[in-house]
């Protein structure tokens, strides 16, 4: 009955006339319904008025007005009035429970299935992506594009992962969040460039479950932080807060989210969030020379129409049918007793997890490939991973294990690297900090910062010169902490994924029945003893004895 044009203007073509609804309803307040209404009847000039329709008095004096103005029945007319009360009553409810309207479903068609499970089953699955990242132009992050496509592709998976982006600006990451964003089904995704700390209290639950959250820029505060992280290990945000009813009476009110997420993000390196220990896996994109080239190369052949966009929509459209195709599945991983982290390594507690995640999300992109199982007790399939799924982990993942037990920040690591290659082909022991900037051109107060930070950790020493007259002479100390701890986690990643690639999984499930059954046999006789001991005592019947006067004896 009503047509709704846009919130602000809502019309109603019935039997008799014409109503418009100006300036639209008022979704605050569900007692009332003021409504600034304009009836429109054949030639007459229409009849203007702003009431409240849930009142019983304003509503018959309407009626009676209409039925008064234009000679109409009394009958006819307040079926009407009050049928479209009805209608924006049911309009004004569904407003309330969906406040952003009806979301696009992204079906998948059988010719769409066919060609994502060929795609998903060929053997250079990731060589294909890799290809395929190219012709979407994310030029030079193979690796990380890749991570994110299998943490995107995870949005389903009952174990979703999440990642986090650093870099410094103009390097590309709201570019790369874009690209990767449109390869998601239309309904698998929300995209925003920026949520304040408190926004995600508020959200409804099915905007955010089973979703990829896009966040192109995180704040420039831990706090934003903190209800992610709980999200995502939790799987519920719960907040109680002081509100206001209608009288102004305090009283508290209890916001609840509850929603599994894979979170993608970037953020700015300088905040060094690898130190916070948060359940998303750090990833530092490329900015190195090379890099640069490579763009700025992509984006000359964009400029000059030598790319063809068409092939990049069909690209970006066959990833969003694979993407759609991947089923939420049981994947346990038979190897994870096996895998152990270094000592270097900081918070192993949650780095374990993350490790083991993400050989999950693996397996899961490979569901296609894995031998589907049942489990005889509770009639569940479910898939398991293979050693190859763990090899591909770890190659993708060192990186940023590597990241995590560097003392250094980002940005200074990668100016000390420079300056060892400096030192090294001008056969300097010692320089300043104006020789720096006559080689590279970088702002005092950021070289300040690199020299204190490398000075602060014992890379650098200061051999002589004066804060005030020249600078500080510097000098390299060649420490190699960071390079043999680097040395210690490669070689027991490497020793790890050897004894799992010697041990075969039939083993290990072996193993562990055995080691099942013989807990179920001390456990049997540990109760079976503890029965002994506890149960009731048998009474004895005694027979009862006079006892002997001692005057009688002898």
């Amino acid at each position: 009955m009503i047509k709704v044009h846009n919130p602000h203007f809502i019309t109603a073509q019935t039997s008799i006339f014409t109503i418009d609804v100006l300036g639209g309803v008022d979704l605050q307040q569900m007692e009332r319904m003021i409504c600034t209404l304009r009836v429109t009847y054949q030639d007459y000039p229409p009849m203007r008025s702003t009431l409240d329709l849930y009142n019983d008095n304003q509503t018959d004096k309407l009626i009676r007005t209409l039925c008064d103005k234009w000679e109409l029945k009394l009958v006819e007319v307040s079926k009407i009035v009050h049928g479209f009360i009805c209608e924006l009553e049911n309009y004004k409810l569904e407003r309330l429970q969906y406040p952003k309207g009806k979301e696009n479903t992204f079906e998948l068609s059988q010719n769409d299935l066919n060609t994502a499970k060929k795609y998903l089953t060929d053997k250079n699955l990731i060589e294909n992506l890799k290809t395929d990242f190219h012709q979407l132009g994310i030029m030079g992050e193979d690796e990380n594009a890749l991570i994110l496509f299998l943490a995107m592709a995870s949005h389903k998976y009952e174990n979703p992962f999440s990642v986090l982006c650093l870099a410094k600006s103009g390097i590309g990451k709201s570019y790369l969040l874009q690209k990767l964003s449109s390869c998601m089904p239309s309904n698998a995704y929300s995209f925003h460039t920026q949520i304040s700390e408190n926004a995600l209290y508020y959200f409804d639950s099915s905007q955010l479950d089973q979703k990829a959250l896009f966040i192109e820029d995180l704040e420039w505060t831990h706090q934003m932080l903190t209800p992610l992280a709980t999200l995502q290990t939790q799987g519920k945000l719960t907040k109680t807060r002081a509100t206001k009813n209608k009288d102004g009476m305090l009283h508290s009110t209890t916001f609840e989210v509850q929603a599994r997420l894979c979170l993608i993000a970037s953020a700015y390196y300088e905040k060094n969030y690898e130190r916070l220990s948060l359940p998303f896996l750090v990833l530092h994109l490329n900015h190195s020379q090379n890099q640069d080239i490579e763009i700025m190369d992509y984006q000359r052949k964009t400029s000059a129409g030598l790319i063809d966009k068409t092939a990049i929509i069909e690209t970006a459209d066959r990833l969003k049918t694979v993407i759609a195709s991947l089923k939420n599945i049981t994947i346990i991983n038979p190897y994870a007793t096996l895998i152990e982290l270094p000592n270097d390594i900081p918070h192993p507690r949650k780095t374990l997890v993350l490790l083991l995640d993400f050989i999950e999300v693996v397996t899961y992109l490979f569901q296609q490939q894995r031998t589907q199982n049942v489990n005889e007790k509770t009639g569940e399939i479910y898939i398991e991973s293979t050693p190859e799924d763990i090899e591909l982990a770890f190659s993708l993942i060192t990186h940023s294990l590597l990241r995590k037990v560097d003392e250094l920040s980002t940005s200074a690591r990668g100016f000390y690297n420079w300056l060892n290659s400096y030192l090294d082909e001008s056969k300097r022991t010692q320089f300043t900090a104006l020789d720096i900037r006559t080689l590279k051109q970088i702002h005092p107060r950021t070289l300040n910062r690199y020299l204190q930070e490398l000075t602060l950790f014992n890379y650098l020493q200061i051999v002589g010169g004066n804060k005030y007259r020249g600078g500080f002479i510097y000098k390299s100390t060649d420490l190699k902490n960071a390079l043999s701890t680097q040395n210690n986690i490669e070689t027991s990643l490497k020793n790890t994924l050897e004894a799992i690639k010697e041990m075969p999984a039939e083993a290990l499930r072996s193993k562990s029945v055995s080691q099942k059954a013989v807990s179920n046999s001390q456990t049997q006789a540990t109760t079976t003893k503890n029965s002994r001991t506890t149960q009731k005592p048998k009474f004895l019947k005694v027979k009862k004895t006079t006892p002997k006067n001692p005057r009688n004896q002898g």
